[in-house]
């Protein structure tokens, strides 16, 4: 059975409201035709500038934040006891972030001898 142009349009709705926009000469009309686009278009990817433009945050970079703040005051604890638990808690965090990032971000866990290294590369 051989089908006709209107049924596919039929099911392309798109391509059609595409076709009809073209023959009106809409194409023609838009801003900034005919003049080159902006530098910032084309550098970086595509993705990143419309999570960007979104004002999205991804729940793993909040995660990171809070874990930066986290481990700031646990450098703070004079309790050795309070130390040990926060640090406790602080690696569980860790552990959440690091199932959540992209595997390059992953960080290893916190040593409470090594406190302000691990801080420096939550920066």
């Amino acid at each position: 059975m051989k089908k006709n142009n209107e049924d596919l349009s039929n099911r392309d709705l798109m391509s059609s409201i595409y076709k009809d926009f073209e023959k009106k000469g809409g194409a023609e009309k838009l801003p900034g035709m005919g003049k080159p686009l902006p530098k910032s278009a084309l550098e970086g990817d595509i993705f990143t500038k419309i999570v960007k433009n979104a004002n999205y945050l991804p729940a793993w970079i909040r995660m990171q934040k809070e874990i930066k703040q986290r481990i700031e005051k646990l450098m703070k604890l004079t309790d050795d006891e309070k130390r040990i638990t926060e640090a406790e808690q602080i690696n569980k965090e860790i552990m959440k972030y690091n199932r959540s990032c992209p595997p390059a971000l992953q960080k290893n866990l916190l040593s409470l001898n090594e406190l302000e290294k691990h801080y420096k590369l939550w920066e």
